[in-house]
């Protein structure tokens, strides 16, 4: 029983220092020594002997006894070299372009004149005077090497074609009939067959100038060389030169007498056109004057409301205005109206400044 409580206690010793030692093991302490800062980790990894110092290409300092490198610095990147920008190819200038006229027009509505002599008059048969063709309305070019285009002819002078009574006669004076044509560019046919039937009184007869025009609407600067040209070649009654026009000439019979305020003794606008722009702001301009005017209600080209509207504001202005409405009538019926003597002798019957 002894022995058997004697080994019990040496077990149980043996299992006591057994915890003992493991307790122990743990608590040894680290004797290495500890690195407090970025700095000091530095030194200790850059630490190194002078040989290896030397081999490294650093420099050696025999009091400090430490090995000191020259900074290293990232090898610049190599730009590449800036491309060459080719310079830049000089924009030639864009041609200037003239019409095939060259003779300038005077300044403002100052006459400019035909730079071409008259063939002989033929009376009593059409004659085409283009001399007027050669001067330009265009702002003047200073370009020697300008180019010349047909396409711009518009801005030069009128070709017209004139009539003189079959017994003109140098030795009396006329009065001169102005048609303006409608559309933009002259219809030679139907207006050469239209004005061949104007009605001309026996004891009353008068010249017919038919210009043609280019452009949109008519250039009242233009018109007035076209009438002091055949002024200072013919015999004409200054007081007696009347003006009328159909369609686009019909609102050029307004746009030509307001520039022209005092030049013509009485105008006819036919079923004026309405466009590009208005023409009833022209109303004031020539009040002044005898007005026949004429429109189809049921005109579908030009505008019969704004033709009444004119009408109207002719009236309110004090106006001395024939206005006839042509019922059911359309863009047309103007061969009838020149070739009514009733509405001819009405126009020749006025003077200007009467």
């Amino acid at each position: 029983m002894r022995g058997f409580a004697f080994t019990t206690l040496l077990l149980l010793s043996a299992a006591l220092a057994g915890c003992v030692g493991e307790d122990a093991s743990e608590i040894i302490e680290d004797t290495t020594p500890e690195i407090n800062s970025e700095d000091e980790r530095a030194e200790d990894t850059t630490h190194v002997e002078k040989e290896d110092c030397e081999e490294r290409g650093g420099t050696w300092d025999e009091q400090t006894r430490d090995c000191s490198f020259p900074e290293e610095r990232p090898e610049e990147e190599e730009r590449p070299e800036e491309e060459e920008r080719p310079e830049e190819e000089e924009q030639e200038p864009e041609p200037t372009y003239i019409p095939s006229c060259n003779v300038t027009a005077s300044q403002g509505m100052n006459s400019t004149t035909n730079p071409e002599n008259w063939s002989e008059l033929q009376s009593g048969k059409w004659n085409v005077i283009e001399g007027l063709t050669q001067i330009s309305y265009a702002p003047p070019v200073d370009d020697t090497e300008a180019i010349v285009d047909t396409r711009l002819d518009w801005m030069c002078g009128y070709t017209y074609s004139i009539k003189a009574p079959s017994d003109y006669n140098d030795s009396k004076q006329y009065p001169i009939f102005l048609f303006l044509h409608g559309g933009t560019t002259d219809d030679w046919f139907f207006n050469n067959f239209l004005t061949n039937n104007f009605h001309i009184p026996q004891n009353d007869s008068y010249i017919i100038v038919r210009p043609s025009k280019l452009e949109m609407d008519w250039n009242a600067k233009k018109v007035l060389d076209v009438l002091e040209d055949v002024k200072s070649q013919m015999a004409v009654d200054d007081d007696r030169v009347y003006l009328t026009g159909l369609s686009m000439g019909g609102r050029g019979t307004f746009i030509v007498a307001a520039e022209l305020p005092d030049y013509f003794a009485a105008i006819m606008p036919l079923s004026p056109h309405h466009t590009p722009y208005s023409y009833l702001p022209l109303a004031e301009d020539v009040a002044h004057l005898p007005i026949w005017m004429s429109h189809g209600d049921s005109d579908n080209t030009s505008s019969y409301d704004l033709a009444s509207q004119m009408a109207q504001e002719l009236q309110d202005l004090g106006a001395e205005i024939e206005f006839h409405t042509v019922i059911d009538g359309e863009h047309g019926g103007w061969f009838s109206i020149y070739s009514d003597p009733v509405v001819i002798e009405w126009m020749l019957s006025h003077v200007r400044g009467q």
